[in-house]
């Protein structure tokens, strides 16, 4: 019996066997959100999911045509196909591999100069990449976050799985697919507050939110 599959992820599927009869070969991202009228952000979570349920496979890992239906999905579109439809949340869990460890050799100053000595310690990636969540990157484009130090440009590392706690700072998608990445609110009236790091910008209220995971790390490279 197939994984239940949402009417969105159903409407992705459909655009991709669209793309590649129109044009003989598989659609970006950027391309498929065009055709569906949504954002990047908002493609790759479905097509996350609907890789995880195994009606779609990337048969080129890293490359940005490599999207393929499987039978399943090919079984999903025909017109007598009885799926069960849900609005679970979207995304694959990203089993992490194991990594070895940096060497972690002591401390640096960035206040007052401390003497200098190395204590060596091994600092395990796996404390920053758990294997058993789920975790996507987003590179961040503006400067609503600049005074919590998350500025344009940086990586950002985000949790699927956790549900948001009040101030956490999350990917939320607001009606019309529009994603943000702001501090999270829920007000005493039921209205969701999404709240800046930049005291140029107003706050955005709204009724209807969809959470896409909680944002555990910055990665900044120089």
């Amino acid at each position: 019996m197939a994984r239940p599959i949402t009417k969105r992820q159903l409407d992705v599927l459909s655009a991709v066997k669209k793309w590649q009869i129109e044009n003989s070969i598989s659609p970006t991202l950027e391309e498929l959100g065009c055709e569906l009228g949504v954002n990047r952000v908002t493609v790759f979570g479905h097509v996350q999911a609907l890789i995880q349920k195994g009606f779609l496979e990337n048969l080129e890992p890293g490359a940005s045509r490599g999207l393929e239906l499987t039978p399943i999905g090919i079984d999903a579109l025909a017109p007598s196909a009885d799926l069960t439809q849900s609005e679970e949340p979207l995304g694959s869990v990203l089993h992490m591999p194991k990594v070895m460890g940096i060497p972690l050799l002591g401390k640096i100053a960035a206040g007052q100069p401390i003497e200098a000595l190395e204590t060596p310690k091994t600092f395990s990636a796996s404390q920053l990449l758990p294997e058993k969540s789920d975790l996507y990157m987003l590179e961040v484009q503006g400067d609503s976050m600049i005074e919590d130090h998350i500025q344009s440009g940086d990586l950002v590392m985000v949790r699927r799985d956790l549900q948001p706690e009040q101030g956490q700072i999350v990917v939320a998608i607001l009606p019309g697919e529009e994603a943000t990445l702001k501090r999270f609110y829920k007000e005493a009236n039921g209205m969701y507050r999404l709240q800046p790091a930049n005291s140029t910008m107003d706050p955005i209220y709204t009724m209807e939110l969809e959470i896409r995971g909680v944002v555990v790390s910055v990665i900044r490279q120089y």
